[in-house]
């Protein structure tokens, strides 16, 4: 499966009545063009080589170097499938632009948030089933046992579990999402700060410590940004255009 999908397919769609233009062609030094003649400069790219450097430039500027590779061209033939991209591995070649390669990325910020929600409320579940246990005299041995034990339980808790997964599922979105929020998690800095200033307990929770992001730090909060990966995928195209045109020139002489 191709990655980054989405985004390949409209650049697939955006792209699909380019033309290629070849402006200079010496050996490795190459200077093509890729547009579609309707639109003009809109939606274009140019990708320009020489020994062991390539640049491409599509409103993004990214340069690209390896020693170990004369032909630019080869480097990202061998390392992708026709059409597809390896934005990790390519990245690891930027010689200018690498500032622009990643970027912060407020839905992984989201997926984050969510995924430790849904942790702490299956915590939550399984400390007040063992309260529950407890308190009517079972054994941890017997819930690993008997588990109709421990659903009865987590049916008898099911309510006030519920009320503390709803209060906290609401402090969650009133502190990061909400139009009345603080903080814009869209900017980097904001949801870094959201992060670390929040802390909540629900009504009536016994916990010795609120709920907080203790380990925010770690999570994965950058991706390659759209620009890096806009450029990835026209270089592989102007590859594959390029090498097409190759053949067809070979084939009709």
């Amino acid at each position: 499966m191709a990655e980054y999908p989405e985004m390949a397919a409209r650049f697939a769609r955006d792209t699909a009545k380019h033309e290629m233009t070849v402006l200079h062609e010496d050996g490795l030094y190459r200077h093509l063009k890729f547009m579609n003649p309707e639109h003009g400069s809109i939606g274009s790219f140019q990708i320009i080589t020489w020994p062991y450097n390539l640049v491409v430039k599509t409103g993004w500027t990214f340069h690209f170097d390896i020693d170990a590779t004369e032909d630019m061209f080869d480097l990202f033939r061998r390392t992708a499938l026709t059409g597809q991209i390896n934005p990790g591995y390519w990245s690891e070649k930027v010689r200018a632009g690498r500032d622009e390669v990643m970027g912060y990325d407020p839905d992984l910020l989201k997926a984050e948030v969510a995924s430790t929600i849904a942790q702490w409320m299956r915590d939550d579940l399984d400390a007040r089933v063992w309260q529950q246990a407890k308190e009517m005299g079972f054994q941890p041995e017997e819930l690993k046992a008997r588990p109709g034990i421990r659903k009865e339980l987590a049916h008898q808790v099911r309510s006030d579990w519920m009320s503390a997964n709803r209060q906290l599922r609401e402090a969650v979105h009133e502190h990061f999402f909400s139009d009345m929020a603080d903080y814009s998690i869209e900017y980097e800095a904001e949801a870094h700060r959201a992060l670390h200033e929040f802390s909540f307990r629900p009504e009536g929770s016994e916990a010795e410590y609120p709920y907080y992001f203790a380990d925010w730090h770690e999570w994965r909060l950058k991706d390659y940004t759209p620009g890096f990966l806009h450029s990835c995928f026209a270089i592989r195209h102007g590859i594959d255009m390029w090498d097409a045109t190759r053949k067809t020139a070979e084939v009709a002489a």
